[in-house]
């Protein structure tokens, strides 16, 4: 049996993406495929049972038998946070660690180990990736996400100098398309120099950081007005109608697949954002549209979402969950799997595991 431990150095670098991409790409190749993150930081109550959202999705798409609760072993809510911060007796969640190993191992070709948000993650009870990857020896695949060259330099470093000899190498992710051919060239040879190998470089993809209407119901709450409109339209931008028409009009037109978030008895900003490119209308304030605007929206495929929170604490809400990948949207997943099979080197990475 093979394993592979998937981390990253910062959040939102697109960990979970990468390890449900190469377990799906591993069963394409007729591999058993099993699935592990041994902490999250992320919990989730689910059919009344705490679990990590997305190891219960990747769980899931990959078809892994064990329970949800299985998958993600140890999970850091507060309950648990406040008991280790007052000094009640520590668990052994090492050896914790190692028997959901063992099970999640069996009958499996490959293992796919998520780490947790990033590098800085798991101290508090000794779960960091480093303790992770020796106590189990697992060869390791690094995430880094674009921020600039600088900072993608020494990220890459970083994480050779904190995984030592488990890294295998990285793939860097969400690179904009103006820096793509110098992180593929000279970047990408610096760092093959010093001795971190890259497997892949990928582009920056708006439609992949999108959200679906469905999750920003959910995010918000919200009340749909618009029954015929469907929940799965994918918003790939955010703007906020606070502005005069003509401003928002020259605005609107320069986004696409947008939520415009705006009050309700903004008539006008309504109205603009419906003739550009728009998925849907949030507005806030529990203020009713009119029934000609809900009538438009509905013959442009555009959802109205009426929220209670004012126009600010509706773009809080929203902007926590984006800019993370998400591929529960069968669109977003097969359009993700492409760009893997385009910009990653499998039969490099393949070969370095020894599959």
């Amino acid at each position: 049996m093979k394993a592979l431990y998937v981390t990253a150095v910062v959040t939102y670098s697109g960990k979970t993406s990468l390890a449900l991409g190469i377990g799906l790409k591993l069963q394409e190749m007729g591999r058993k495929v099993g699935y592990l993150k041994p902490l999250s930081t992320q919990p989730f109550m689910l059919g009344g049972k705490l679990v990590d959202e997305d190891a219960e999705f990747v769980g899931r798409t990959l078809g892994v038998e064990l329970p949800v609760e299985s998958l993600a072993p140890i999970i850091l809510d507060e309950a648990k946070i406040d008991s280790v911060l007052s000094g009640a007796p520590a668990e052994d969640y090492l050896a914790l660690v190692k028997a959901a190993y063992a099970k999640a191992s069996e009958g499996r070709d490959v293992l796919i180990l998520e780490g947790g948000a990033s590098m800085r993650e798991g101290y508090l009870i000794g779960l960091n990736a480093m303790s992770i990857a020796q106590t189990l020896n697992l060869p390791t695949l690094g995430v880094v996400r674009f921020r600039s060259a600088l900072m993608l330099v020494d990220d890459a470093l970083a994480l050779r100098a904190r995984m030592g000899d488990h890294l295998l190498g990285i793939v860097i992710n969400s690179v904009p398309e103006e820096q793509i051919e110098a992180v593929r060239g000279k970047v990408s040879a610096f760092l093959e120099r010093n001795g971190v190998k890259v497997y892949g470089v990928l582009p920056s993809d708006p439609r992949l950081m999108s959200i679906s209407v469905a999750e920003l119901i959910n995010v918000l709450g919200a009340k749909k007005l618009t029954p015929e409109v469907g929940d799965d339209g994918l918003i790939e931008t955010l703007s906020v109608g606070a502005m005069s028409v003509e401003s928002a009009t020259q605005h609107f037109r320069r986004l696409q697949r947008k939520a415009v978030i705006t009050s309700g008895d903004r008539a006008d900003i309504q109205a603009a954002a419906l003739e550009t490119s728009t998925t849907a209308l949030v507005l806030t304030g529990n203020l009713q549209p009119s029934a000609t605007i809900l009538k438009h929206a509905e013959s442009r495929g555009v959802a109205v979402l009426l929220v209670p929170y004012n126009t600010l604490e509706a773009i809080e809400r929203v902007e926590k969950v984006f800019g993370k990948t998400r591929l529960a949207h069968p669109e977003k997943l097969a359009r993700f799997r492409e760009s893997l099979d385009i910009n990653l080197n499998w039969a490099r990475l393949f070969a370095d595991l020894g599959i």
